[in-house]
């Protein structure tokens, strides 16, 4: 039987250090240990699938960087580091957004909430704790999220004209298309700096 293709979505991404912290953030102390904690308390496939998925990510998004084309400022002198157009599964961002919520729900259950399998509780005494530490990592991969999934507008469509026109040439983008990066650089600062990152996530 033919192998059913796998849906993907091309999207703008900057990967710079900003992003590469973020995400090593995520996978070394919340979803490495996610998947970790669960394995004594009957497994969660969420979590473990989260984690083999996260990896695979930031493959693509390593990949992006090193296939190019490098985007430079009109002059010429400077780059606009990690600026790529990336292609990623839906499937696998649709399963970190579901890790997403199901972590957001942690944070805001009750207390006594039934736990029969013990995930919970493993999650919550491993992971989780400190309350401000749990807050901070899942905020994280809101982050992450939020930048690798970056909702669209005219400046991105901008910036992925630009790219997607030099066909695999290195791109010098004019004034104009430098003014929309140069909002775009705010709008991202804006979703890594942001106090409250999971007020999209928590129901």
């Amino acid at each position: 039987m033919e192998q059913q293709q796998q849906r993907t979505s091309v999207r703008l991404v900057v990967v710079d250090p900003d992003l590469d912290a973020q995400c090593d953030r995520v996978e070394e102390h919340l979803l490495a240990p996610l998947a970790e904690s669960v394995r004594g308390a009957g497994g969660h496939a969420l979590f473990a699938d989260g984690l083999v998925v996260f990896r695979q990510v930031r493959e693509t998004l390593a990949e992006a960087v090193a296939r190019g084309p490098k985007v430079w400022t009109p002059n010429g002198r400077w780059e606009h580091e990690g600026l790529r157009i990336v292609e990623l599964p839906t499937d696998d961002t649709d399963l970190l957004y579901a890790l997403l919520r199901e972590l957001s729900g942690l944070l805001v259950a009750p207390p006594d909430l039934p736990d029969p399998s013990g995930v919970v509780a493993a999650v919550l005494g491993t992971v989780l704790t400190p309350e401000k530490t749990a807050v901070g990592l899942v905020g994280a991969l809101a982050r992450v999220l939020s930048l690798v999934d970056l909702t669209p507008d005219a400046d991105t469509a901008t910036l992925f004209a630009a790219i997607d026109a030099a066909d695999g040439e290195d791109v010098r983008l004019s004034y104009g298309q430098d003014e929309a990066w140069q909002r775009l650089a705010h709008r991202l600062t804006m979703l890594l700096t942001e106090s409250a990152p999971l007020h999209r996530f928590l129901y």
